[in-house]
């Protein structure tokens, strides 16, 4: 089996990170309701891979964002995780015509990397802002009004302010592709790959500086949610388990919840620490901002630290 690192984060999120659908003149939050009635806000997978892309191309100025291709009125992935960093890391669907009519199929790539919804814990008030977009000088001029005839226009944005959990899931085989995986990649390109058993591998270095670069923008965190046009949201992480496995996964994450602000649930965490004894998984935590006593004898390490582990780990 493949070995894996998971990682839990508890961390608070406040504003219209990911907005859902516009009703009326209201610019609605993405929320959950759970069988109790509770509202839980959530930010999707797809927005935090949005944001995560986005840090990659500034984090190196070597890695290279897949365009998408058009194809119709659709936008496809290109499938080439050679050359497309996130190709690699979040895998793809790419179709592909065949030589004869109605031949062809798809290329797929599963993900070495898995994201859950950045999902709030607790029940949560969703607030309303109201605000106006008034009408610009240009505006005026271009439609040969006067000032006064043009009225702003009203808005409402749906505003939450919550502590959530992110779970994230690497599995060893970033920078490693099956044949199947590379039918778009050019043989110039194969060339630069090693060939070992059933994989074609880049090179240590490269996968090293691919999963590097995503660990650090993911544990800092240094990736900005999507609608910063409103507002700046970075996640304010607070607290962070890692567990290392060498065969498969555990059913971790549902043991890192909080009781309350600035307090993570020991007893949960202690009985998680006893599940990696019994498997001899290696597990260590990122104290953010001291929400863990000093008397849990639990380790505790810098981002830094934990970078280098999950690396070693891992490649």
């Amino acid at each position: 089996m493949m070995k894996s690192a998971q990682i839990s984060i508890l961390a608070r999120i406040y504003g219209n990170v990911n907005a859902d659908e516009t009703i009326g003149n209201r610019i609605t939050i993405k929320k959950f309701y759970s069988s109790e009635g509770e509202i839980l806000p959530f930010v999707s997978a797809r927005a935090i891979k949005y944001a995560i892309r986005k840090a990659l191309e500034l984090e190196n100025k070597e890695f290279e964002i897949d365009p998408l291709v058009a194809e119709k009125t659709e936008m496809q992935d290109s499938g080439n995780p050679i050359k497309y960093v996130d190709n690699d890391l979040f895998g793809f669907m790419a179709p592909y015509k065949g030589e004869r009519r109605g031949e062809g199929g798809s290329i797929t790539r599963q993900a070495p990397i898995a994201i859950s919804y950045f999902k709030a814990l607790r029940n949560t008030p969703v607030n309303v802002e109201f605000g106006a977009r008034f009408p610009r000088e240009s505006t005026v001029k271009a439609n040969n009004r006067n000032p006064e005839d043009l009225n702003p226009v009203p808005f409402e944005i749906e505003v939450a302010d919550f502590i959530g959990k992110l779970n994230v899931l690497i599995y060893d085989y970033v920078g490693k592709f099956k044949e199947s995986e590379l039918v778009k990649v050019s043989e110039s390109e194969k060339l630069r790959l090693q060939k070992k058993g059933e994989y074609y591998e880049l090179s240590r270095e490269k996968r090293e500086q691919r999963l590097k670069a995503f660990l650090t923008i993911l544990l800092t965190p240094k990736y900005v949610l999507p609608r910063r046009t409103n507002s700046l949201n970075i996640p304010e992480y607070k607290f962070a388990v890692i567990v290392l496995n060498e065969e498969g996964v555990l059913p971790i994450y549902q043991y890192l919840d909080y009781i309350e602000d600035g307090k993570v649930d020991t007893e949960k965490l202690m009985r998680l620490k006893e599940i990696c004894e019994e498997t001899r998984s290696e597990m260590f935590v990122i104290d953010y901002e001291n929400w863990l006593g000093e008397d849990i004898k639990v380790e505790k390490i810098s981002v830094k630290s934990a970078i280098e582990k999950i690396i070693r780990h891992l490649l």
